[in-house]
This record gives structure tokens, C-alpha cells and sequence, in this order.
């Protein structure tokens, strides 16, 4: 089997052993964080079952209708919002059919977080009584909030953050950046491209530094607290940019305990951490603690912009 996806070799050798010994079984879940190449890996894995080579000819009528997005074979579920449950009641109806083309037909739940209570109530029952011939995949970067009964009817595949090196060799090289650029995203990223990719846009990157001064008390106000928050907001982004400001207070706990700047993510931002770390250890404590409460409450349907603002007032450093 071949599979071109960064890193994870642990996880590609799992799989192509599960498949050579034909110990693939009927559910895989796919779990790590966000932008570590999960969805991409199980594509690789579904193109690898097709392949008339069984190694992704890309030559092949399997690999070319896989591409094309028209295997009769390959089922993707995904939403922006949620995964309903009349898209997965259509899938479990078909599943109870034979495959067209391939030896066996795949079902990919993308973000499978987001499925609704009632279709991860109709996807456990097809789980609970598989169907041959099918395999099901569900991918998701927060796996805490699948249901405990859909997730240990699934055999759980592990993805962790990638290796720096990696991040930095990918933006260099397939990105095609500066060397220095390169370096400063993969510092950035945590491990995810998806995030190194979110950072190179400029747009994003300066609103990364003008959060940083809002919440370090250069001259920050409620006005300007609220226009950062609307545009946190209107992105979509919320999560990237509350993993900076967990970085950042992570920076300013380091500059406080250790009084160097060689250890800090930000170290762009090295100037405005060192005025955060003239505040008091107390306000950098509440502060990582309202971020990380600010991550649980986005899980809930809220008016984000206003929570968004509410948070930034209360990390603003007191001058």
C-alpha cells in the first residue's frame, strides 16, 4: 500500500498490515487534531482498496473515478453545521446493497462530531449489525464529542501533531516559502498544516499581533475589543485564534519563569509577551483559564461575537 499523506508512519503501517492480514474491520475512527492529515489518510486508504494495483496507480478506473468524485463505490458525508440524520439513513439503506465496482463500499464521516443525536442514534444501529462488504470511516478532530456508543463500535486510529521539522520541510518545499518564512509558520502551526496555512495568510497573521497588543494593555479599549471580536467571528476561526492566545499566555508564563526569549512560539511577538509578563502570575492563570472556557462554550450554539468580546475585555491586561 502507498500512501503519500506527511508523517504518521506508525499509523500507515497499522493499516496496511490491517488490510495485507484481512483484519480491516467494518468501522475505523480517525481522531487527532485538526490539519494533521486524518481525512487525507483515509482517502489514501480508500484509493489503495480501489486501486486495481493496490497501491494508487492513479492510472486505474478505481483511481480515476475516486479522483473524478464518482466511485459508485465511495460515499462522503460531511456539514458545515451538522450531520443529519436523513443523509445517514440514505447511506445505511444503500450499505445493505452490494458494492458496484470495488470489493467493498466505504463510507467517509467527515467531522463526525457534528452528526446530530439522532443520526449517530441511526448510524450506532448500522454499526451494531454491519452489513458485509462495507466499510465505514469516521474522522473527527474533537472525538469527545462523538457518542461513546458510536465510538467503541469503531476501531480507534490516533493522529498526533506533526513534528516541526515536518511542518517546516512542507512549507519550504511543497509551499515553496523563504526559508525563514517557512520556519516561522511551522513554529506557529502546533503540528497542523491546516494551521501553518491559516497563519500564512496576512490578513490573519496581523490580526494575530493586534490581538497580542489588545490583551497585553497597549492601549486597548472596549470598542477595539469588540471590532477584533466581530472579525474573530465573521472568519469562522474562532478555534485558531484562541489556540494563539493559549500560545501566547504559554509565551508569558515561559518569559516570567525563565526570563528568556529563545523558548517563545511568538518570537515575533517577543516584545509585546514581555510586557504581559509584567502582570501579576494571577491574571495569566484566569486569563488561560478563560480561554480554555471560551473553547467549551463555542461547542454550544452562542452568539459568538459577543462572547468573543466578553472574553477579550477580561484578558485585557490591567495598566
Amino acid at each position: 500500500m502507498e500512501f503519500s499523506a506527511l508523517g504518521h508512519d506508525r499509523q500507515k503501517r497499522l493499516l496496511a498490515s490491517l488490510v495485507e492480514n484481512g483484519r480491516l474491520p467494518h468501522a475505523l475512527l480517525f481522531a487527532g487534531p485538526k490539519g494533521v492529515g486524518k481525512r487525507t489518510t483515509a482517502v489514501e486508504l480508500v484509493t489503495n482498496l480501489f486501486c486495481s494495483e493496490g497501491r494508487v496507480c492513479a492510472a486505474c478506473r478505481g483511481c480515476r473515478s475516486l479522483a473524478a468524485g464518482t466511485h459508485p463505490d465511495f460515499r462522503s458525508i460531511t456539514g458545515e453545521a451538522s450531520i443529519k440524520i436523513d443523509a445517514v439513513r440514505a447511506i445505511a439503506k444503500e450499505c445493505y446493497e452490494p458494492p458496484f465496482e470495488a470489493p467493498l463500499r466505504v463510507v467517509l464521516l467527515d467531522d463526525a462530531d457534528l452528526m446530530t443525536n439522532e443520526a449517530a442514534n441511526a448510524l450506532l444501529k448500522t454499526l451494531e449489525e454491519p452489513p458485509p462488504s462495507n466499510l465505514f470511516i469516521l474522522v473527527s478532530s474533537r472525538e469527545q464529542e462523538v457518542p461513546l456508543t458510536v465510538r467503541s463500535r469503531c476501531m480507534r486510529i490516533g493522529f498526533g501533531p506533526l513534528p516541526t521539522s515536518l511542518v517546516e520541510s512542507y512549507f519550504e518545499e511543497a509551499a515553496g516559502l523563504p526559508p525563514q518564512k517557512a520556519a516561522d509558520l511551522a513554529r506557529l502551526a502546533g503540528g497542523s498544516i491546516a494551521a501553518g496555512l491559516f497563519w500564512a495568510d496576512e490578513e490573519n497573521y496581523r490580526m494575530r499581533g493586534r490581538i497580542a497588543e489588545l490583551i497585553a494593555g497597549r492601549g486597548g479599549s472596549s470598542a477595539g475589543a469588540s471590532v477584533i471580536a466581530e472579525r474573530m467571528a465573521a472568519k469562522g476561526c474562532e478555534m485558531e485564534y484562541l489556540s494563539f492566545l493559549l500560545t501566547f499566555f504559554r509565551d508569558v508564563w515561559w518569559l516570567r519563569s525563565t526570563g528568556y526569549d529563545s523558548g517563545l512560539v511568538n518570537a515575533d511577538l517577543a516584545g509585546v509577551v514581555r510586557e504581559g509578563a509584567a502582570a501579576g502570575a494571577r491574571w495569566v492563570d484566569a486569563s488561560i483559564g478563560r480561554v480554555m472556557e471560551m473553547i467549551r462554550t463555542l461547542r454550544y450554539n452562542v452568539n459568538r461575537w459577543l462572547a468573543l468580546e466578553n472574553m477579550l475585555l477580561h484578558l485585557m491586561r490591567p495598566v
